[in-house]
C-alpha cells in the first residue's frame, strides 16, 4: 500500500512538475532573446550597399583619379619639355631623335652613337644648343659641307649668301630680257653685251664688262654684286 501511494504522488508531482516548467522555460527563452537584442551592436550604416554607393567615389577611387591626373600632366609637361632633331651625314645611327629642350649637338652625337671614322671632327660644333624641328648635318671628310643646323644664325647666314649667288645674273649666258634685269641697264646696254660677247668671247670676270660701251667704274661698281660669268 505504501509504495502504491508513493507512485501516486510521483505521478501527480510529476505532471504538476512539467505544468510550471514549461512556463519558466518559455520565459527563460523569451529573456534571453530580448537580452541579445539590446546586446548586439547596430549595423545601420556600416554595411557598404552597391545601390547605396552607387555614384559616390570611395577615398582609395579619389587617390588613384588624382595619380592618373598627375601622371597625365607629367606626360604633358615631359612633352613640351621634348624636341625632335633628324641627323643625317657621317654618324653611326643617323635617325630622328627626340631629346630635352636644352640638348647640345654633343648630346644628340652620343645618342646616335658617335661619328663616324670618315666624319670631318673639326667642321663639328658641339656646344650649338639644338631647336625643335632642325635638321643636323656631319659632313665627311674631304666633304665640302660643314655641320648644317637648320634654323640656326649660321645656317641663315648660308642660305642668304646662296640665295644671293642664285640671284646674280651670269652675263655670259643671260639673254636680252636677263640682262635688263640689272640695275641701269636697258635693252641698248643689254644688246652691247650680248655683241661684245659674240664678237671677243665670254667675259672671264665680272670687271671685263668694263670693255662694253657705256659701262664706266661707277655702274660697274653698282653691278658688282649683281653679275658672274660662271
Amino acid at each position: 500500500m505504501q509504495i502504491e501511494k508513493l507512485i501516486e504522488k510521483i505521478k501527480h508531482y510529476r505532471w504538476l512538475s512539467v505544468g510550471l516548467l514549461i512556463p519558466i522555460m518559455v520565459i527563460g527563452l523569451l529573456l534571453v532573446i530580448l537580452v541579445k537584442q539590446d546586446t548586439a551592436p547596430s549595423s545601420v550604416g556600416l554595411v557598404s550597399s552597391p545601390q547605396l554607393n552607387t555614384g559616390k567615389k570611395t577615398e582609395k577611387d579619389v587617390k588613384k583619379m588624382a595619380g592618373n591626373d598627375k601622371k597625365m600632366t607629367d606626360k604633358e609637361t615631359e612633352r613640351k619639355d621634348r624636341i625632335t632633331v633628324d641627323l643625317k651625314g657621317a654618324v653611326k645611327k643617323p635617325a630622328v631623335y627626340t631629346l630635352k629642350q636644352d640638348s647640345r649637338v654633343n648630346d644628340l652625337l652620343l645618342v646616335a652613337g658617335g661619328v663616324t671614322d670618315q666624319a670631318d671632327t673639326k667642321s663639328i660644333n658641339l656646344a650649338q644648343k639644338l631647336t625643335d624641328e632642325m635638321v643636323v648635318y656631319v659632313s665627311s671628310i674631304g666633304e665640302d659641307r660643314p655641320v648644317e643646323i637648320v634654323g640656326t644664325k649660321a645656317h641663315d647666314d648660308v642660305d642668304s649668301a646662296a640665295a644671293q649667288e642664285t640671284d646674280k645674273i651670269n652675263i655670259n649666258t643671260a639673254d636680252l630680257a636677263q640682262l635688263q634685269k640689272l640695275s641701269g641697264v636697258g635693252m641698248k646696254k643689254a644688246q652691247d653685251i650680248i655683241d661684245y660677247r659674240e664678237q671677243n668671247g665670254k667675259f672671264n670676270q665680272p670687271e671685263d664688262l668694263g670693255n662694253v660701251s657705256g659701262f664706266g667704274e661707277k655702274s660697274l661698281e653698282k653691278l658688282k654684286g649683281s653679275v658672274a660669268v660662271d
